[in-house]
């Protein structure tokens, strides 16, 4: 566990290696060892270091050519806090229905359910709610908010799988709605996670994904000190990489969209000043007001394709805002 980083070519294509970084901090994740890397691990706040990010020649994929192995990273995950627990579970709530909005827009809400890394349950709490879902099959490895989690179930059918990796537990085409909720830039082998998935997937299901996008304006404004650029992406999405992952995968897209996210002004106020580089210590609370905002996040929506061909979607090679 604490050995030698992972070292890999492109995940989406498996194009060696690019021999320059487009995105890297002054002192870098690979230039460390695995225990010096583990203070920076939780911090959201803290010193800003990740692996350096490189773009494939090939595919334009942004990724870390060096970067945690999978025994290294299950031992990270498996004492890490819930996911964004510094913003106000009210703003978390609110964003997540937004996200649940989308997901009834094209799904019938119906058959089996599975979502990769639910945290303590903010998205599913509205299938529960408002779905004919059954069962759930809920892959979460931080067993810490095992039981938030199965609060938020209530009466449902569901299954708490702590791993995030062999969905055979869900079984083949019985699966009405997959979610990956700011998950898939976490997984090392995106296109295995997401063929395996589809064979879960009845032929009417439907994948929503969520995540950062590396091709927005807030990524260029703030640059290396943009938040989605850290020690847990091992890769990161634009529009049009996503694109091509999804059809390497076998899914037709049906929607990519910006989300709205809620933020609470105080939250905002203090992201803003650090990431421009000022130490703040304190912030005015404006009340507790949250406000929405379309930033770098966007949601996708696919269909697992009705054959099981290989589509290239061919890339330039840099980022665009659609």
């Amino acid at each position: 566990m604490a050995g030698a980083f992972l070292r890999r070519d492109c995940p989406l294509c498996g194009v060696p290696v690019p021999t320059a970084a487009e995105v890297a901090t002054a002192s870098t994740a690979e230039s460390l060892p695995f225990d010096g890397l583990v203070p920076h691990w939780n911090g959201f706040f803290k010193e800003k270091m990740f692996f350096s990010y490189a773009r494939c020649a090939s595919c334009g994929l942004l990724y870390a050519p060096v970067f945690f192995d999978s025994d290294q990273l299950a031992a990270l995950y498996a004492q890490m806090p819930p996911n964004m627990e510094i913003v106000p579970t009210d703003a978390l709530r609110r964003t997540r229905r937004g996200y649940f909005e989308t997901l009834r827009a094209h799904s019938g809400l119906a058959g089996g359910y599975v979502e990769v890394g639910p945290d303590i349950g903010l998205f599913v709490e509205n299938c529960v709610r408002e779905s004919r879902f059954d069962p759930y099959w809920l892959f979460e490895p931080n067993r810490a908010v095992a039981a938030t989690l199965t609060a938020a179930m209530g009466a449902a059918n569901f299954h708490v799988i702590d791993d995030m990796v062999g969905f055979s537990r869900a079984p083949q085409g019985s699966v009405g709605a997959v979610a990956m909720i700011q998950v898939l830039d976490h997984l090392l082998d995106p296109i295995a996670a997401l063929r395996e998935l589809r064979d879960r997937l009845a032929p009417e299901g439907t994948l929503i994904i969520v995540t950062h996008d590396e091709s927005s304006i807030l990524r260029r404004i703030f640059g290396p000190r943009w938040r989605a650029f850290c020690l847990q992406h091992p890769q990161i999405y634009s529009r049009r990489s996503m694109r091509a992952l999804l059809a390497r995968a076998g899914y037709d897209v049906v929607t990519i969209e910006r989300t709205t996210n809620y933020f609470p002004v105080q939250f905002l106020v203090r992201h803003l000043l650090r990431a421009s580089g000022l130490k703040v210590d304190s912030t005015p609370t404006f009340g507790g007001r949250s406000i929405g905002l379309k930033l770098g996040n966007m949601i996708t929506v696919a269909a697992p394709r009705a054959d099981e061909s290989v589509i290239e979607v061919p890339l330039d090679s840099g980022p665009r805002e659609p």
